[in-house]
């Protein structure tokens, strides 16, 4: 696809971009609590978020856990322009890294922890992503990535071919596997969202 067709779920711009980001903010509020719970049960130290939207999470983690690192990268220029103001006020405190990129450009680990909202149907090679993912994970360290639970009425311009399969969340589990994760918890979060919990095996 080429770039300038990309839809703004993917990569938000201009005017409706920021309308896009706005109400994704809004609707993924308890995405955003429930991962939040998690990484406080991981009591991480750095955290990486890929496609971090407009920053509401990174903002809660930098406020809730006991950070001293905190990384994003997401395609959006808009939204990487959107999330550094809102986390200006934590650079003082916690070494900040917000950059445009995707799942190919993932800045160096390793850290404790890795979340990714609604960004899995995005990743074109998810086998090549997780196996990244991984990389960047401390021993021991936790993957918090929320799927859409997409079925069978996916859209045919996402990427990611195992969104596509009509078996989204089981071939996403079959695919952390693959990686050398082990899943160790999911959860329902809100109507069209599921929650996994995953570690890295060592």
């Amino acid at each position: 696809m080429a770039q300038k067709n990309l839809p703004q779920a993917m990569r938000p711009s201009g005017r409706m971009g920021s309308v896009f980001g706005w109400l994704m903010a809004r609707l993924n509020g308890p995405a955003y609590r429930w991962s939040i719970d998690q990484l406080k049960a991981a009591n991480p130290k750095s955290l990486l978020e890929i496609g971090f939207g407009t920053g509401h999470l990174l903002k809660l983690a930098c406020r809730t856990l006991n950070l001293e690192r905190a990384a994003g990268v997401g395609p959006s220029e808009l939204m990487v322009e959107t999330a550094t103001r809102r986390l200006k006020q934590y650079r003082k405190k916690i070494a900040l890294d917000i950059a445009q990129g995707d799942d190919t450009a993932l800045p160096r680990g390793p850290f404790d922890a890795i979340a990714a909202l609604h960004s899995f149907q995005f990743w074109a090679d998810p086998d090549a992503a997780l196996t990244r993912v991984r990389d960047r994970l401390a021993p021991g360290g936790r993957l918090v990535p929320v799927l859409r639970t997409h079925g069978r009425k996916a859209p045919k311009w996402l990427p990611n071919p195992l969104s596509r399969s009509g078996n989204e969340i089981a071939a996403a589990c079959d695919a952390l596997e693959r990686a050398g994760l082990a899943v160790t918890g999911m959860q329902g979060i809100a109507k069209g969202s599921q929650g996994i919990v995953a570690t890295r095996r060592d």
